[in-house]
């Protein structure tokens, strides 16, 4: 029983170092590219804002939007940008080390580079491997490869989660 917890133990401690590995990796490997049909910046305040057609693309992740603020500011500490996209939905879609995607998509997705931590806000959805979460709000913390969803405070919407009862290749 020992050994079996000492190697839960340490296949534990390497799915959350291999994510932040990833989160490393992708910080630094690729850059954050960002096209929009308009583009404007608040200087002083080092906020660039994008508007109509926003795609954003960080290594194997992708988000489209109708509008994006993009904050990078020195209290946000080294490297650390924070994107603000809003729309009729924000989508989103990233491939996992595993080459499972995800696909997501809600009315507001806040995406903090530094921690690859995506907060889904206003009727968010999370889909992986057919699995479908809903909620008010998921966070997707991409570097420890978690997610939580909660509803609103003043919400009668509870999370709904449907899984997939099925394999692949269609067998129960």
């Amino acid at each position: 029983m020992t050994k079996f917890m000492s190697i839960a133990g340490l296949a534990f401690t390497l799915c959350i170092t291999s994510g932040q590995v990833m989160a490393e990796q992708l910080k630094l490997k690729f850059p954050l590219e960002i096209d929009a049909d308009e583009q404007s910046a608040r200087l002083k305040e080092n906020v660039g804002i994008f508007r109509n057609n926003v795609q954003i693309k960080h290594g194997d992740m992708s988000i489209t939007a109708d509008y994006l603020e993009a904050h990078k500011r020195t209290e946000l500490g080294d490297n650390q940008q924070l994107l603000i996209a809003s729309g009729k939905p924000v989508k989103f879609s990233a491939t996992q080390e595993d080459g499972s995607t995800i696909v997501a998509s809600a009315e507001s997705i806040t995406y903090d580079v530094a921690k690859s931590l995506f907060t889904m806000s206003g009727s968010a959805k999370f889909q992986q491997n057919g699995d479908t979460m809903s909620a008010d709000t998921i966070i997707y913390d991409r570097a420890n490869e978690t997610v939580t969803s909660k509803k609103s405070e003043n919400s009668s919407n509870q999370v709904k989660t449907i899984i997939n009862t099925q394999n692949k290749q269609g067998e129960k």
